[in-house]
């Protein structure tokens, strides 16, 4: 359900660095919660897509340039509200908010079942391709549970997006 440690670091280093540079962009001031910090960006970012790409070349200008592989990752980041509706031993399963389509995610270093308890769980987030994977960026931004009504309703939708072709998901490696 994690990504491989290193390939995990990298896309946190250059997510930080980019959104933090986005943050100091927008003269917003820091908190004292990197995290906090992290998602105010990030919901900059939402508002104006334009500010990612800002952030990377202006990285690149001051000498720490974001590895390419990641600069591609962060422009694909769909911020938006997802249903975390079950995990496995290697991926998280994601509807999206109106059910019609299913994804394979992964964590980056915590798997999704220790940040928030067990699902259905609907909460904002960031989902990315990177490296052939579909990835949460950990950045859970207000979660909440789901009963079990609607982990039915929702494992019913389930089904009908996966017999639709409307299940998306990457090779595992």
């Amino acid at each position: 359900m994690l990504l491989p440690h290193d390939q995990a670091m990298r896309f946190i280093h250059g997510y930080t660095a980019v959104l933090q540079q986005v943050l100091n962009a927008s003269s917003t001031p820091a908190s004292d919660s990197l995290i906090n910090d992290l998602a105010a960006a990030r919901a900059l970012a939402k508002d104006k897509p334009t500010l990612i790409d800002h952030a990377i070349t202006e990285l690149a200008v001051q000498g720490r340039a974001v590895d390419p592989d990641v600069a591609e990752a962060i422009r694909t980041v769909r911020v938006a509200q997802w249903i975390y509706l079950r995990h496995s031993k290697t991926r998280a399963i994601f509807l999206d908010q109106d059910a019609e389509n299913a994804y394979a995610v992964k964590a980056l270093t915590t798997p999704l079942d220790q940040v928030v308890d067990a699902p259905p769980f609907l909460f904002e987030t960031g989902v990315f391709d990177y490296l052939s994977h579909y990835v949460c960026d950990g950045i859970i931004a207000n979660p909440i549970m789901l009963g079990p009504g609607y982990q039915a309703d929702f494992n019913a939708a389930y089904a009908d997006i996966r017999k639709a072709g409307r299940f998306h998901a990457k090779p595992v490696a």
